[in-house]
């Protein structure tokens, strides 16, 4: 499930393919780069600045009696819709507060179930349209959840009908939209993941005539339970299932640069993650770092050649 390109580790022992997984990012985004120096963009001279000098190089922290390597420097541009190196550090970000969030949940209730839920419209010529469909087939889902929630808590009659949704008794959820183009329909397809706790099931064909429902149109969902018994593989699957929620907005391996710059300047100014019910407003206190006081050596990186080469002593090895 979990896309191969977004791996979040900071053991000794992945550590050189993790520099060649950047080195591949970097790369990417050079010819990016180029292509957007050749064509009229809104990007202003100071973003593509940033852009250039972004992860120029990369500054690690070798921890050695812990089995670590963690980066701990680098320039970036946080342009993360056309910089694949920022969107990777921002869904890191996202992944390791969520794996925790959904970790403290399911420990503090255990009848809560995790389900892993992707809703999708038709696929458009115009993703501005696509877009605009499925998020006003998500507010509308939106809507009825918050209905349903002043029903249980007064009974009103005028928000019965909303109780009937798949998502009225889910306790909490969180979101990210993902936006692909078909490379032989060349047909826009933007797509919500979903995380979502409940004690109660959620069927994925109920789900599809709810969803056909409030769009009128669209009907293919994606639903799976994640078993998440307090045991071994716990905490790896949680981990598997938020990775691929949070991962990267657009699949940049899987996009031409004009439909990744045309996709960036459509949503750069869209909310493309969210949250609702306990996730909302629960902060949790940071994990002890273990690399604190620990023996460490820097190693520098810097884009040579078009990989990354380590700086030592100085020569490139």
């Amino acid at each position: 499930m979990t896309d191969a390109k977004i791996v979040f580790s900071d053991e000794k022992v992945k550590h050189t393919a993790r520099i060649a997984r950047l080195s591949k990012h970097k790369r990417a985004k050079q010819q990016l780069l180029k292509y957007i120096k050749q064509t009229s963009t809104s990007l202003t001279p100071s973003q593509i600045d940033r852009y250039t000098d972004c992860h120029s190089y990369l500054v690690f922290k070798n921890y050695l009696t812990l089995n670590k390597i963690k980066l701990s420097h680098a320039e970036h541009c946080d342009i993360h819709l056309l910089c694949p190196l920022c969107a990777i550090r921002r869904a890191a970000k996202q992944v390791q507060a969520y794996e925790k969030k959904v970790e403290e949940l399911l420990t503090e209730n255990p009848a809560l179930r995790l389900f892993y839920v992707v809703l999708t419209v038709k696929n458009k010529s115009d993703l501005s349209i696509a877009y605009k469909n499925l998020m006003d087939g998500q507010k509308r889902l939106m809507r009825r959840r918050r209905d349903a929630q002043i029903y249980f808590k007064t009974g009103n009659e005028k928000h019965r009908a909303a109780a009937n949704s798949l998502f009225a008794k889910v306790a909490a959820g969180a979101y990210s939209i993902e936006v692909k183009r078909g490379k032989n329909s060349k047909l826009w397809h933007p797509h919500t993941n979903f995380v979502l706790l409940t004690q109660y099931d959620i069927d994925q064909n109920d789900l599809a005539r709810e969803w056909k429902e409030i769009t009128g149109d669209s009907y293919n969902v994606f639903c799976r339970e994640i078993t998440t018994a307090k045991d071994e593989g716990r905490a790896e699957k949680i981990k598997e299932v938020v990775l691929e929620i949070f991962k990267y907005a657009m699949k940049f391996s899987e996009m031409e640069n004009g439909d990744t710059i045309h996709a960036w300047e459509m949503l750069k100014k869209r909310r493309l993650t969210g949250s609702f019910g306990l996730f909302r407003g629960l902060e949790l206190e940071a994990d002890d770092d273990d690399t604190e006081g620990a023996e460490f050596e820097e190693l520098l990186y810097r884009f040579i050649d078009y990989e990354y080469r380590q700086f030592k002593n100085g020569v490139y090895r």
